[in-house]
């Protein structure tokens, strides 16, 4: 009780001086002037990365201020870790990883970093995210009371498939009374209608971000980066699977192809020797006819003739064998580059999403 008297005399005594009160013992203006001659330190400017993150989330004058006021933190994995509390306003990418925070007691923000510059626009999503916490506590309750219905409205109205139910059921936890706060976030910062949501919710929303269209863009962005990548994976993994049953097949026919040609090489040996090996009238009497391997037909000729067009197609085939061999081998050289082209974005997505998640990127 002391102590908050003399804080009132101080005052009231710095309020006399400044106008130069008559009534004043020169004893208390000696002792009060030293206390007075304090000259407290003006806030730090923000960082030039923070500037930055701003910048890219859109937010207003007002916006900046909310955020700027709140001494907001930008940590790496490691240092993220234990950050936020359960019971504080929270972002999370998925239900239960959270990567940026409010703490309302103590108006500070915490966000989490990914390493890699691909996913800068995550932190800006977190950035605007939690902002928008830090800007519903400060709304009225009578505000707070007629925007609730309009941000559960623009909730449910989102197909049941779409992740941000999963995300806001996350945020919230065990904190029901989070609800709302959680929904006006989430909405403000991943959901675009043409012609905007309900006009006292975007009127809301434009006091705290200048550009909420370009802010949801950015969502939209880093989030369809690794959407895209997904699909890049799954359309380049078929068109192998189709290009490895392709070279099956292809190899199985070399492989059939090969004992034919090897099959007919034999046939034609042993029935030249045996030709080769009948009197001369007799061979000029005999007559053949084949039908080659691959359906080509010889009729029925004088056998010399027979013969020469069989090793025609024999020749054909041990030439056109070891091209087909050469270009089957070449492209399943192709296929396993292509395998590993493909295990690399694999390992690429990984990375990405294991690094929007501190605690696995930390370990």
């Amino acid at each position: 009780m002391v102590v908050g008297l003399v804080a009132v005399v101080t005052l009231a005594g710095a309020a006399w001086l400044y106008i130069g009160s008559p009534g004043l013992p020169r004893g208390i203006v000696a002792a009060l002037r030293p206390a007075l001659s304090v000259v407290h330190p003006a806030a730090a400017a923000p960082a030039a990365d923070v500037v930055a993150l701003v910048d890219a989330a859109h937010l207003s004058s007002e916006g900046r201020a909310l955020f700027y006021g709140t001494n907001p933190k930008v940590l790496g994995a490691k240092a993220f870790l234990g950050q936020c509390a359960d019971g504080q306003a929270q972002h999370g990418l998925a239900a239960g990883n959270t990567v940026g925070c409010f703490e309302q007691g103590s108006n500070s923000i915490v966000l989490y970093e990914p390493a890699d510059p691909r996913l800068l626009g995550s932190v800006v999503t977190s950035a605007a995210h939690e902002t928008l916490h830090a800007a519903w506590a400060r709304l009225s309750a009578g505000e707070q009371t007629q925007l609730t219905p309009l941000v559960t409205a623009a909730v449910a109205a989102l197909p049941a498939t779409d992740p941000i139910h999963a995300q806001i059921a996350g945020s919230v936890g065990g904190h029901p009374d989070h609800l709302p706060t959680e929904m006006f976030a989430y909405v403000g910062t991943q959901v675009w209608s043409p012609g905007g949501l309900a006009p006292p919710l975007e009127a809301t929303y434009a006091r705290f971000i200048s550009d909420r269209g370009a802010l949801v863009a950015v969502f939209t962005s880093w989030n369809g980066l690794l959407d895209k990548m997904g699909v890049d994976i799954q359309v380049a993994s078929q068109a192998l699977a189709d290009r490895d049953a392709t070279n099956a097949q292809l190899q199985a026919q070399y492989t059939a192809d090969m004992s034919s040609v090897d099959y007919y090489r034999k046939a034609y040996q042993t029935k030249a020797a045996e030709v080769a090996a009948m009197p001369a009238d007799q061979q000029a009497r005999l007559e053949l006819a084949w039908v080659w391997w691959d359906g080509t037909k010889l009729p029925m000729a004088a056998a010399q003739q027979t013969l020469s067009a069989a090793a025609g197609l024999l020749k054909r085939d041990e030439a056109a064998l070891p091209l087909g061999e050469a270009a089957l081998q070449s492209d399943q050289v192709a296929a396993t580059t292509e395998r590993a082209r493909i295990q690399g974005l694999v390992s690429d997505l990984q990375s990405l999403q294991t690094q929007l998640d501190p605690s696995a990127a930390a370990s």
